[in-house]
């Protein structure tokens, strides 16, 4: 049986998967810069049978293997993972800690990297059971937005062969160590965000009357914001507004000429980030008017959301059920709002990201992602490329993502 075959092969290499995810982790690298990533991706899959490899793409550190079934043509399947980690220092006391001064793999980059290496490496040794085309895409610059439209636009991962659904997942601190979840519909939001100065007028202190504070309209502004979140959007739409950043003045009893302020918006419909952004700008050019003062604002609402199809939601519970037990896949309803760029692949075919549980009884609810504390056990890693190389090779024997496809995939598999 192919699930057995799948499961063995995971076993097997479970350590070989621990070293690479270990020596990515000693060696993380910012956005786009990821050039130690790339090669040691290239020379992992340059050793496997029937992959083609596809080096320096999406800005230069982008890799893709393509790998092709055995038994001839069919569909085309994409597996994508991120390759890029944070500007962050690492605080957790581990033998394989970053080696990088002030950056980390602080939100699972090294384990989705591995756990692609790992499908990569099971399908290989599975070639001659499946018709069809599987792609690794392994992307760079997702922290920064980057990768996915250069991979998409100019090295054209989604065509010659086309593909026909794209897969992708996350280490998940809310989610226990071994269950996978998979949001019904938006696993991720629209990401954007604002740039605020306020242009005040400067003086003394203690001469309030002869200033326009900018300070105090940034505070004014702050409060607003919130209330566009609570009054002027639908309750039932999941909305953020949310300042991260306050600068103005080095002494304190100067008021400074000019406040600026940065924050972040987020949503799961890109119609209420549009709403979000006209609401902001209303608010902005209404208080420092009323205060005798002016502006300079940069917004940015034009995010689109990773939404999951509903077939390929059925598909994906139906690999994770077949590889880690029925009370191990999690169908969830809520809409999160954290930012995603593989948004791209998402809106252009058929999609599914799923979230992958790391959540032990030591580290429950003691980090989330981007945290100086982020820990991954490693035993999440050949479990979750068992979990995609069945997903793969049911996206290859399925045509249209019905429950009798499935019902038939699975058979077949068997």
């Amino acid at each position: 049986m192919v699930k057995e075959q799948i499961l063995k092969i995971s076993r097997e290499m479970e350590p070989e998967l621990i070293r690479i995810r270990h020596t990515l982790h000693r060696h993380p690298e910012l956005s786009l810069k990821e050039t130690f990533t790339a090669t040691l991706i290239a020379d992992t899959l340059r050793k496997l049978e029937g992959i083609r490899l596809q080096e320096n793409m999406a800005e230069g550190t982008g890799v893709t293997g393509v790998l092709y079934g055995g038994k001839g043509p069919g569909r085309c399947v994409l597996l994508r993972a991120d390759i890029d980690a944070l500007p962050i220092q690492e605080q957790v006391d581990i033998s394989f800690c970053s080696e990088v001064p002030g950056c980390m793999h602080a939100c699972g980059h090294d384990a989705h990297t591995t756990w692609l290496l790992g499908a990569a490496m099971i399908l290989s040794r599975l070639r001659d059971e499946f018709s069809g085309t599987v792609k690794f895409v392994f992307q760079p610059g997702e922290e920064i937005g980057g990768g996915a439209c250069s991979l998409i636009q100019k090295d054209r991962v989604l065509e010659d062969p086309p593909v026909d659904a794209a897969f992708a997942a996350h280490a998940w601190p809310e989610l226990p160590l071994g269950q996978i979840g998979i949001a019904s519909r938006i696993p991720f939001g629209c990401a954007g965000g604002f740039e605020l100065t306020i242009l005040g007028k400067g003086g003394h202190g203690s001469w309030p009357y002869r200033c326009r504070n900018p300070i105090s309209i940034a505070a004014e502004i702050c409060t607003r914001f919130q209330a566009i979140v609570a009054e002027r959007i639908d309750s039932a739409e999941p909305r953020v507004i949310s300042v991260g950043s306050i600068h103005a003045g080095d002494r304190s009893n100067i008021i400074p000429e000019t406040c600026c302020m940065g924050g972040t918006i987020r949503a799961s419909d890109p119609a209420v980030m549009e709403q979000l952004g006209r609401e902001i700008e209303h608010t902005v050019r209404s208080i420092t008017s009323m205060h005798g003062a002016s502006y300079k604002l940069t917004l940015r609402t034009s995010g689109k959301p990773v939404e999951n199809d509903s077939a390929m939601v059925r598909l994906v519970s139906s690999a994770a059920r077949d590889i880690l037990g029925q009370e191990n896949c999690l169908i969830l309803d809520k809409r999160y709002l954290g930012g995603e760029n593989f948004a791209e692949f998402s809106s252009r075919v058929p999609s599914c990201y799923f979230f992958a549980g790391i959540a032990t009884e030591e580290t429950a609810g003691k980090f989330g992602l981007h945290s100086p504390n982020f820990e991954l056990p490693d035993t999440v890693i050949a479990p979750v490329a068992a979990v995609f190389a069945r997903i793969a090779l049911l996206a290859l024997e399925t045509e249209s993502g019905t429950e009798a496809d499935l019902s038939q995939s699975m058979t077949s598999l068997c």
